[in-house]
């Protein structure tokens, strides 16, 4: 049994096979027109090896692969059409968000980093511009009440840090979570929170770059306390 799987999504143009013989695998991998790498796997039962490759499969389909059909030629890669950052791109990307993967937060943003590191980099300093906009939208009184046990209250210790990464899992949850949000404060998540999503932007930046630790400034913060509105004197 021989199954070949094709990605090109975004910038990927790659060619995945997989061939059962018994109770051992095959499997190919590498760029389309590259000479392709190899590796081969033994089991103690062709059952157990069949449901590793299953499992593999899997994995290669939900990350963008689609399957050929036998004799299938490889069909050209289309070029693609730029598409310029705007909210609705954001959205998509943040759409993206593997939270199968909850527990390690590079691994939820993976594919959300890959697609951003294969943009402009104006595209990359636009997504830090709408995500700060979006926070700065959050950073209020009537938000900061309602996060559970950490809420804000007069006279009482108040994480201006926590709350900023309360407001980011409420963006890193998408467009129809984060709208309910923010017209209704009561919606507020508790004890939650997603800070890695602050460096998203920052970390996609520096990839494209080849550089380290450089960091993208916005025109609006997104710091807690600098939505003045939001906090009535």
């Amino acid at each position: 049994m021989k199954r070949t799987f094709l990605n090109q999504e975004g910038e990927s143009n790659k060619l995945w096979t997989v061939e059962v013989s018994g109770a051992s695998y095959t499997v190919t991998f590498g760029k389309v027109g590259a000479k392709a790498r190899e590796n081969t796997k033994q089991f103690t039962d062709e059952s157990s090896c069949i449901k590793e490759v299953e499992k593999l499969i899997l994995d290669k389909q939900r990350s963008g692969y689609k399957e050929l059909s036998a004799g299938q030629a490889i069909p050209e890669k289309t070029a693609l059409t730029y598409r310029p950052m705007d909210e609705e791109l954001f959205w998509e990307i943040i759409a993206t968000f593997n939270w199968k993967k909850t527990g390690d937060d590079d691994a939820v943003m993976k594919p959300a980093l890959k697609q951003l590191v294969a943009m402009k980099v104006e595209d990359i300093q636009q997504f830090a511009e709408i995500l700060s906009e979006k926070l700065y939208q959050l950073d209020g009184l009537a938000y900061a009440s309602n996060i559970g046990p950490d809420s804000y209250k007069d006279g009482k210790h108040f994480s201006v840090d926590y709350f900023l990464y309360v407001r980011c899992c409420v963006v890193a949850n998408g467009k129809e979570y984060y709208e309910r949000v923010l017209n209704d404060p009561t919606e507020m998540p508790e004890e939650m929170d997603f800070e890695a999503l602050l460096y998203l932007a920052d970390e996609a930046y520096n990839k494209k770059m080849g550089t380290e630790d450089e960091n993208l400034f916005t025109r609006l913060s997104f710091e807690t306390f600098s939505n003045e509105k939001g906090w009535p004197a």
